[in-house]
């Protein structure tokens, strides 16, 4: 089951997905980095272009066409310059290594089969220099079950560039033994009357990992864990108020001798 057709929601997708929370974190990492910079699932450039304009040398990968179309048409806009690849993050095969990967905004989670979370680092893994990290954002699952109630949710009301409103609501539903979120965002753009213009209803499918689940992937696939912290602000990981699980890995440490 794909996590969400971005195809479908990439030109609704700039109006409601407006966070800059992490985008210092990921400044302040990618300047660290001693050389080139890969973000997986950059998707439109929310945390790309900020990168780009800093002087980062910067890769961006994502597998939605839609998605990458906005962001090279802000790159045009911005006049900055990115190596822009479509790629299944799975498949991941671009013939060099990177200083710092990193996905954000929990993206990772949309791997939804385990087969596919162990091929996805592996490919990551390969891309990866000796001393190079690796940042995985992922939801802490206490924190995220909170607002995981199978009722339907209101997101909130978003203006459109055409002048008319978008209203985003969800339905999710908790599988505890797959661990996995399932539901439905629903996409209604209004005039600014309040009359319906056009609906759209996107089905969506997540997994929730553990600390402990993540960490026996990481390791698997040839990680160690560094760091974790619980926000973008550096505090600890407290495994039941946390709102997130911010993984900083290297590869281990026999495999870069």
């Amino acid at each position: 089951m794909p996590a969400m057709d971005y195809e479908r929601v990439a030109r609704f997708y700039d109006s409601y997905v407006q966070t800059d929370t992490d985008v210092p974190f990921f400044l302040r990492e990618a300047k660290r980095a001693a050389g080139a910079v890969l973000e997986l699932t950059a998707g439109t450039g929310r945390v790309s272009i900020p990168l780009l304009l800093a002087g980062i040398d910067l890769t961006c990968v994502d597998g939605s066409p839609a998605m990458l179309d906005i962001l090279r048409g802000k790159l045009r806009t911005e006049e900055l310059s990115a190596e822009v690849i479509q790629a299944d993050l799975c498949e991941l095969s671009l013939d060099r290594q990177f200083d710092l990967i990193f996905i954000p905004f929990h993206s990772f989670a949309e791997i939804t089969e385990t087969a596919g979370q162990h091929q996805a680092l592996l490919r990551i893994h390969d891309h990866l220099s000796d001393d190079g990290r690796f940042i995985c954002t992922l939801h802490n699952p206490p924190v995220r079950l909170q607002s995981v109630t199978g009722r339907r949710r209101e997101l909130g009301s978003f203006p459109l560039p055409d002048g008319n409103m978008l209203a985003l609501s969800s339905v999710e539903n908790y599988d505890p033994v797959f661990k996995s979120v399932s539901g439905s965002q629903f996409y209604d753009v209004r005039r600014w009357d309040g009359s319906l213009l056009a609906g759209m209803t996107v089905d969506l499918h997540f997994c929730l990992h553990s600390h402990y689940d993540f960490q026996s992937l990481a390791e698997a696939a040839g990680f160690v864990p560094v760091h974790l912290y619980g926000d973008y602000s550096y505090g600890p990981f407290e495994p039941q108020t946390s709102p997130f699980m911010i993984w900083v890995l290297r590869k281990t440490r026999a495999e870069t001798m």
